[in-house]
């Protein structure tokens, strides 16, 4: 029996913010699973993919940033046993500025949240796709 395949569209954002003279990236965790992500979910009806992010990325993190521009999109496909769905998922990243600290509170999604620099974010997440996208916004950020 073939599976149901379904489209996905997500947006998502590699937050950052300047300490000082150091880049700190966000990452999250999400609930019951091992995996650290770059703040993302999915585009609800009505909504463009820059509402998108801001709001996924202040459900899941508290945070209400500013955009600075798109950085890319990836794309990839996985298998949802629970559902017998397979997902063809698009995610487009934008880099996202904030200009204060806030305090994460641990909520319906995301576990636990870290502000990493650059390299340890490269080193901590759980994708290789969004390893890329972080190296591609280190490129604007550095500006």
């Amino acid at each position: 029996m073939d599976s149901v395949k379904k489209k996905v569209i997500s947006a998502g954002g590699v937050l950052f913010w300047r300490n000082n003279n150091n880049i700190l990236i966000c990452i999250v965790k999400r609930k019951g699973r091992n995996v650290w992500v770059l703040p993302r979910g999915r585009v609800e009806e009505n909504e463009n993919m820059e509402e998108t992010v801001i709001r996924e990325v202040r459900e899941e993190t508290g945070i209400s940033p500013k955009i600075i521009r798109k950085i890319g999109v990836i794309n990839y496909t996985y298998y949802s046993p629970y559902e017998k769905v397979v997902y063809n998922k698009e995610v487009h990243f934008y880099l996202l500025k904030i200009y204060k600290q806030f305090k994460f509170v641990p909520n319906s999604e995301i576990q636990d949240m870290k502000w990493v620099s650059i390299h340890d974010a490269i080193k901590m997440l759980s994708y290789d796709k969004e390893k890329e996208i972080v190296l591609k916004a280190v490129k604007y950020i550095t500006k």
